[in-house]
């Protein structure tokens, strides 16, 4: 992969550049913060379950709040690139990569708690959900979110602003590898690998670094979707098909 050319003076509003702090430590700093927001929702008191929600919501403006309008086109926020044919690859590569995920999980691990489908199942609360609404209700409203809210606010983040600024500083490649295992980090604090009981806090070590391992693949095939359309979007489409495959197949398996 080869650097995307910009001006890193051109790249953050004055406001930020001010600061003379560079993008990519910049928005390693926003990363933390948002890092901490996930972890308090997770493990915090039910009431903070809303707080996923708002910082999602948080990542959807990061675009607007840091960059110019130069700096939006140079991660990706415009309708270059985006054709029919493109987004039916892309598509098909999320696709392709959930159910990936989806298999290798099973095959490893099958029914037991070290299968991270199993945390994905049980972070819906599929149980509750199902005792108020038919399982066709319940698909509906877990795909409706997950192909909506996370891949935008996520997409964003990790393949916009974390794989520019880390451009600008280093290479394409090396911005490719951070952000994908920050994408994949950020996950064990909700998805799998991190667990909460009376004892304290728990890590399963091995099934938790092979998340890590499979999300940073998965990230860098959204980077690809992202580098060879020249938009941005259509990593959010790889990212929502993605997650529409997930979801389709723990369904599957696990709802009857």
């Amino acid at each position: 992969m080869s650097p995307e050319a910009s001006d890193p003076s051109s790249f953050l509003r004055p406001f930020w550049n001010r600061l003379a702090i560079q993008p990519w430590l910049l928005f390693l700093l926003v990363l933390a913060v948002l890092a901490a927001a996930r972890f308090y929702s997770a493990f915090g008191p039910p009431q903070a379950r809303i707080l996923f929600l708002l910082h999602i919501l948080v990542m959807w403006t990061l675009p607007f709040l840091f960059l110019t309008r130069q700096g939006r086109r140079d991660v990706g926020l415009c309708r270059k690139g985006i054709t029919p044919v493109a987004l039916v690859l892309c598509s098909l590569a999320g696709v392709a990569g959930g159910l990936l995920i989806f298999w290798i999980g099973m095959a490893l691990y099958g029914n037991s708690p070290d299968n991270w489908c199993v945390s994905i199942r049980d972070s819906f609360q599929l149980n509750q959900m199902l005792a108020v609404m038919s399982p066709a209700a319940a698909f509906a409203v877990i795909a409706l979110l997950t192909m909506s809210f996370t891949p935008i606010g996520e997409e964003f983040l990790f393949r916009g602003l974390i794989q520019k600024s880390f451009t600008l500083r280093w290479n394409a490649a090396i911005a490719t590898l951070v952000n994908g295992f920050a994408y994949g980090l950020l996950h064990l604090l909700h998805v799998h690998g991190l667990w909460h009981n009376a004892a304290g806090f728990h890590l399963r070590l091995i099934s938790g670094a092979l998340v890590v391992l499979l999300l940073a693949g998965l990230g860098a095939t959204f980077t690809l979707c992202r580098l060879c359309t020249g938009s941005l979007w259509c990593a959010v489409v790889a990212h929502a098909a993605c997650n529409l495959a997930m979801i389709s197949a723990i369904f599957l398996h696990f709802v009857h």
